[in-house]
């Protein structure tokens, strides 16, 4: 109450003021949090003049688990500065980034790269300032800057049109060593979602790639994989709402199904049957890539489901495969998952789905293969890792 007491006897804090005075009760709220706990958590960042809003995204439920609909929105004090406090009940490795609400307005690096996550590790309270220089989406890039440190014969196919979803995005194609000169050779395919982070650290949301050119190129030159076409697909700005079944899935399913996938067998030399066609994603793309293998198998025979998000939408997918009474599906599932941070928040929900697989007759390592990764954690690395065995699964040589 002392402290309240000084601040509003040393400033007019007026009706005629209630932005100055928001921002002090603010301060005061701040004040109390840190004194009543030893856990209090004050992120504080520096940002352009002119910014309307910043959201703290990170790896914990109160930093939203990475999806931007549960993100802590932060409190503006003045032209450039904003803060947010969160209180934590134990220690816990916390990763973060700085957003405007999307990953289409992240927080960038001064020579405009994207950041690799803030990381520490939470014991006590403390403060966490950090200086945003620009926001992605004022910065204008290159065509030939998305190529940087992508292996192979790379084709951006940008502002692609999904009618399903009325919106733009881009499409990169990357072909096999042998696609020029073998001219009547055609190739399975594998397509990918959010297609920003497969290839290339400059346009990697975390600043982390898969790897998946690198990987794909040293399976195939030692004969352990066949050659493939790789199809990665941005997401659009409501990644959330086009990976969920229960809101855009469908009509994301549909552009991949309908406009997509003939689009590609009419441009590039496919091969074009489930058994040559396979879908791949991670988080909420392993449920949308579980979804496409479910739904559809006439057209998808393989589905890479890593960190599957089964438990999003109160587990929608997982209970409809339960309900499901038809004929088995034909699509070789693949699920991974690890078992550190969120990885552990997703298991409970993968191992139910397993296990109804399993009572429907379902047959590991013929039907669907099932792995968790001792010590992985939800990271494009970890992915990375875990796609070559996918590989040389989906496209044995």
């Amino acid at each position: 109450m002392e402290s309240l007491l000084l601040i509003n006897s040393g400033m007019n804090l007026t009706e005629n003021n209630p932005m100055q005075l928001n921002n002090y009760i603010l301060l005061v709220l701040m004040l109390l949090l840190l004194s009543c706990s030893s856990n209090a958590i004050t992120f504080r960042v520096f940002v352009p003049p002119g910014t309307d809003s910043v959201m703290v995204i990170g790896n914990i439920s109160d930093l939203g688990s990475w999806d931007h609909e549960s993100a802590l929105p932060m409190q503006k004090i003045d032209d450039t500065t904003f803060t947010a406090t969160l209180l934590i009940t134990s220690a816990k490795q916390l990763e973060y980034k700085f957003t405007r609400g999307s990953w289409e307005t992240e927080a960038l690096n001064p020579d405009s790269s994207v950041p690799a996550n803030h990381r520490t590790t939470l014991r006590k309270s403390t403060i966490l300032q950090h200086r945003i220089y620009q926001w992605s989406d004022n910065v204008k890039r290159k065509a030939s800057e998305r190529t940087l440190g992508i292996t192979g014969n790379v084709i951006f196919h940008s502002d692609f049109y999904s009618p399903q979803l009325n919106n733009y995005r881009t499409v990169t194609v990357l072909l096999p060593p042998s696609y020029e000169d073998a001219l009547q050779k055609h190739y399975p395919v594998l397509y990918l979602h959010d297609g920003q982070n497969v290839f290339s650290p400059w346009t990697s949301l975390s600043g982390n790639e898969w790897h998946l050119d690198e990987t794909a190129a040293e399976l195939t030159a030692n004969g352990d994989m066949k050659e493939i076409i790789m199809v990665a697909i941005d997401h659009g700005e409501d990644r959330t709402g086009e990976y969920s079944p229960k809101h855009k899935g469908n009509d994301y399913s549909i552009f991949l199904v309908e406009t997509v996938k003939p689009w590609i067998d009419s441009t590039y030399r496919s091969l074009t049957g489930p058994e040559n066609t396979a879908v791949m994603g991670s988080s909420m793309g392993g449920i949308i890539s579980f979804h496409l293998g479910w739904e559809f198998d006439d057209i998808f025979g393989f589905a890479g489901c890593l960190s599957p998000a089964f438990l999003v939408d109160n587990k929608e997918i997982v209970k409809r495969v339960e309900d499901y009474s038809g004929n088995k599906k034909g699509c070789l599932f693949i699920l991974y998952n690890g078992t550190e941070e969120l990885e552990a928040q997703l298991q409970p929900a993968v191992s139910e789905m397993i296990k109804i697989l399993d009572r429907k007759g379902y047959i590991e390592n013929r039907d669907y293969c099932y792995s968790i990764f001792d010590g992985a954690t939800h990271t494009e690395l970890e992915w990375a890792k875990q796609s070559r065995i996918i590989f040389t699964t989906f496209f044995k040589q």
